[in-house]
């Protein structure tokens, strides 16, 4: 790695494809094809090319303070990643993934097979007091799969209250991209925290996509207002301070702007389907946020 410089210049798009070939420092040589297994309010698929050129040329470690599908994640990659969010669901049922599969993928099936309104209304409620935590990740899966839009909501007891998607056949087991998932997971470090628990260090890298700015932000019952928003611009701070790398995805808004307006700030378009606002569905720019 280049010790002689604090910080890398961003890669340019002719070298996106090379990339893609031959990876940098913290790709693997050989790349396994899995994708986000859950669908997620915020998902990067829109402009994950856009993540992706971004990125730093080399960094020590991959960082994902605020998980979701993860789809920069499974796009690049890293050889060394640490993920973390601090929905207790989410986290439980990526650990699964990658501790217990096979089984994961049994309970599945059953899910699979018993699919129907009553049987949705059985395993929504069960989420909530199910002990197992194999059994737990599966409703979870399950009622991602099937419910409305993919949204994860639960009331001010914790309760998941989200309605039943209309789906004639919803997707609700792909056992070879779960499966490839569990191998691309196999070392990586998962936890449940909240972003200001970490500690950045030199050289690493952290993708930072919380709920964006005036949109959806109840993934986990608290919500995310302007307060959390201006403790992760200060947590954004010890990561620049520390001598690592950061890049952040938000709402382009004058409020976003002005707690990083000492970065690098970006603009790219981007597809929302949800939120809690109707005119802030559909093509909406965001910004992407960089120390380098």
């Amino acid at each position: 790695m280049g010790q002689d410089k604090k910080y890398h210049k961003p890669i340019n798009d002719s070298f996106v494809n090379v990339l893609s070939a031959i990876g940098n420092e913290n790709r693997p040589e050989v790349k396994i094809t899995a994708r986000p297994f859950l669908k997620w309010v915020g998902g990067k698929r829109s402009i994950l090319q856009e993540l992706v050129k971004r990125v730093p040329e080399d960094y020590t470690s991959y960082n994902e303070p605020f998980l979701g599908g993860g789809a920069l994640f499974f796009e690049l990659q890293p050889e060394v990643a640490k993920l973390s969010d601090i929905n207790f669901h989410l986290i439980i049922t990526f650990r699964a993934v990658q501790n217990d599969i096979e089984n994961l993928i049994k309970h599945l099936k059953v899910h699979e097979a018993k699919h129907c309104k009553e049987y949705y209304l059985k395993a929504r409620k069960k989420l909530s007091t199910e002990q197992d935590p194999t059994k737990i990740a599966s409703l979870f899966i399950y009622i991602n799969k099937t419910c409305f839009n993919g949204l994860y909501r639960v009331n001010k007891a914790g309760g998941f209250n989200v309605p039943m998607g209309d789906y004639k056949n919803p997707a609700i087991l792909d056992e070879d991209n779960l499966r490839n998932v569990n191998k691309v997971l196999e070392d990586v470090d998962i936890r449940q925290q909240s972003f200001n628990q970490i500690k950045p260090k030199k050289d690493a890298f952290y993708y930072l996509d919380p709920p964006y700015h005036d949109t959806y932000s109840q993934y986990d019952g608290s919500g995310f207002g302007n307060e959390e928003h201006m403790q992760l611009a200060l947590f954004c701070g010890e990561i620049n301070r520390a001598g690592g790398y950061f890049m952040l995805s938000n709402s382009d808004n004058e409020f976003v702007r002005k707690l990083y307006k000492i970065y690098n700030i970006e603009t790219v378009s981007a597809y929302r389907s949800i939120s809690c606002k109707a005119y802030q569905r559909g093509k909406k720019n965001e910004v992407i946020v960089r120390n380098y």
